[in-house]
């Protein structure tokens, strides 16, 4: 039987790549045959992402997805390689706290990750994409990670809802004006995830004020998952890697949410 997802001689860049989903991302391409440009704030974290059998197949380069230079630089690495196929918007924050106390710099900072880092990398992404088309016969996709506080409120998440619930809609806007080039966006929206997103949050609170220890938070948690686990990584980039291949190729403006039934509670 054919391989129903094969990246071979194709141009993937994936943002936030240096740990968590973006590095299972990267790798998940890089495995499937893709070339992999793997961006991230953190050198260090990137290093280890292309390390070992991923050597040549995964090409790194530091990024800071709020700046447009740094998305200049990105495109121009893009254009060594000779053409670009998918774009991976997953870089983001997670800021927590209660909505009545939030710093409206918190709201500021995460839409400027969540939100504008995706706008201009698609802004940027957009022209190279048609070359793709034009040149190689390129079907292209943009897959955007919002999260399921972009479907359904969370407490304590307000303005990173807030921003995820953005760029749910501005992939779906995006998608309908880009329908007709070739070019298909999607955003997926993982659930609870065992990753380090929102590793330094302040302890959850009881009725009473005093802090919740981590296990009986987790327990917590675990009751709201109808599968009764956190989603991994590795239930995540295969997702991606789907709405990025010609498996996908009639699917635009969805959006997929991995949540294990959180949301359908």
């Amino acid at each position: 039987m054919q391989q129903l997802i094969d990246m071979t001689g194709r141009v993937i860049v994936v943002t936030g790549a240096a740990s968590g989903i973006g590095r299972a991302t990267a790798r998940q391409f890089a495995e499937l045959g893709g070339q992999v440009l793997a961006t991230d704030r953190d050198p260090a974290g990137l290093e280890t992402t292309s390390q070992g059998h991923f050597e040549g197949s995964i090409t790194t380069l530091r990024h800071d997805v709020t700046s447009q230079a740094d998305w200049r630089e990105v495109f121009a690495a893009v254009r060594s390689l000779g053409r670009l196929d998918v774009l991976v918007n997953n870089a983001g924050i997670m800021l927590a706290g209660p909505f009545e106390d939030a710093p409206l710099d918190d709201l500021r900072r995460q839409y400027q990750i969540n939100v504008e880092g995706p706008f201009m990398g698609m802004q940027g992404a957009i022209p190279l994409m048609k070359e793709s088309i034009a040149k190689h016969g390129a079907r292209p996709s943009i897959i955007n990670v919002s999260s399921v506080y972009g479907q359904v409120a969370g407490a304590r998440y307000a303005a990173y809802s807030a921003s995820k619930g953005a760029i749910k809609m501005l992939s779906k806007a995006v998608a309908n004006e880009l329908a007709t080039t070739g070019i298909r966006v999607n955003s997926i929206h993982p659930g609870p995830t065992a990753t380090n997103l929102g590793a330094n949050h302040p302890p959850q609170l009881d009725a009473t004020g005093e802090a919740i220890s981590a296990t009986a938070a987790m327990a917590n948690w675990l009751r709201l998952i109808p599968m009764g686990r956190f989603g991994t990584v590795d239930d995540i980039a295969p997702v991606i890697a789907f709405l990025a291949s010609d498996a996908a190729g009639y699917i635009t403006g969805a959006e997929i949410v991995i949540d294990g039934g959180y949301a359908a509670v």
